[in-house]
């Protein structure tokens, strides 16, 4: 194999923070992070702890590091983009680690706070917000309105010149989508109202029947609607208790070719985001300690606890970075440029290439 899916790219890495407003939704504004190619000049300053961006979740939370270097100048060249969504009451910089690998690599990615479901508005709301009816997280059912809306907003501003050095850089012709959980929902529920996707790749989706009561997402979702093929690559977790992994089973199911199914072994919901372990443990002891945003009281968030288990009973949190940067990045590679590579290395006995690599995967 010439090209090493796994590692990071050779070029710097950028990353800059916009708003997006869309006037047609009571002007709703959405904070957004883009990662791309930087200019050759800052190659090094995206790797160096004294220069690389540290940005700040929430009020409270440890201040956190990126591998991009804040508001660099772009590189030459234009590049697919790859919009990114998180996943319910996360925010846009969970998964920073495959954004900036997919930057290194030549693509831009994009991905906005879905304002009203992220970390940020249930901590407000924690600390003090409902007492005082300020609240700001909203249902998941106007998170499901809002998400796809969100991710065409986003799209029709970054090519429509919102940032004219990005938009400089970017192949609106080359266009993909990626999501966790509700993001991966989002990835698909965007492809009903969009044609412009030509690529997805959803992770962990929210889908079927589990213990959230997902089936009223998928049911917001009509995959033979899409009326064009989408080759998507949907990534599972064997041992996922939120979403199951035979309901995403049930989704691959549905799906027109080109698709595959990537299943990591013993690994749990949170395994393909940043601090996987940190944040594994994190929503076990809110599951066990009742401070969750959905009240419903036929959600059993103790029981869900026990099902997730401890994480050192699970897979290292390096198997899931590993596997969620290598598949998305060739994914991406072989539908967004056309690289016949990526496209026969997908092809191939990836188990066997995962095995090698000490990582159990079944792909279908």
């Amino acid at each position: 194999m010439s090209h090493d899916y796994f590692t990071r790219g050779a070029g710097p890495v950028g990353v800059r923070t916009i708003e997006v407003h869309d006037a047609g939704r009571a002007g709703r504004s959405l904070p957004v992070e883009l990662w791309y190619p930087a200019a050759e000049q800052h190659r090094g300053a995206d790797l160096d702890d004294t220069t690389r961006d540290r940005f700040e979740v929430a009020p409270g939370v440890p201040e956190q590091l990126q591998s991009a270097l804040r508001d660099a100048a772009p590189g030459s060249g234009r590049f697919p983009l790859v919009v990114f969504s998180h996943g319910a009451v996360s925010h846009r910089r969970s998964s920073s680690e495959l954004a900036s690998h997919l930057a290194s690599h030549g693509f831009v990615v994009a991905s906005a706070d879905h304002v009203g479901n992220t970390m940020g508005d249930l901590f407000h709301d924690l600390a003090g917000g409902r007492e005082r009816g300020e609240t700001r997280l909203g249902t998941v059912e106007q998170s499901a309105v809002d998400r796809p809306a969100d991710v065409a907003a986003l799209l029709d501003a970054i090519v429509g010149g919102v940032d004219p050095e990005i938009a400089a850089v970017v192949d609106g012709q080359a266009i993909g989508t990626c999501g966790v959980s509700f993001g991966g929902w989002t990835s698909l529920a965007f492809n009903q109202i969009d044609a412009r996707p030509r690529a997805c790749f959803p992770i962990v989706p929210a889908w079927g029947k589990g213990p959230l009561k997902t089936e009223g997402l998928s049911d917001r979702v009509d995959l033979s609607a899409w009326g064009r093929a989408v080759p998507t690559f949907v990534l599972a977790a064997e041992r996922d208790a939120l979403i199951l992994l035979a309901s995403v089973r049930g989704l691959y199911e549905q799906l027109v070719e080109p698709k595959r199914l990537g299943v990591l072994r013993n690994a749990g919901h949170v395994h393909f985001v940043d601090h996987a372990e940190e944040r594994h443990e994190e929503l076990r002891k809110m599951w066990l300690s009742g401070l969750m945003p959905v009240d419903d009281p036929d959600i059993d968030f103790a029981q869900i606890a026990e099902d997730a288990r401890p994480f050192s009973e699970l897979c290292p949190a390096e198997h899931g970075s590993d596997v969620v940067r290598g598949l998305c990045l060739a994914h991406m590679q072989a539908h967004l440029k056309g690289d016949g590579e990526a496209a026969d290395w997908l092809a191939s006995d990836l188990g066997a290439v995962f095995d090698q690599r000490g990582i159990a995967l079944a792909v279908e």
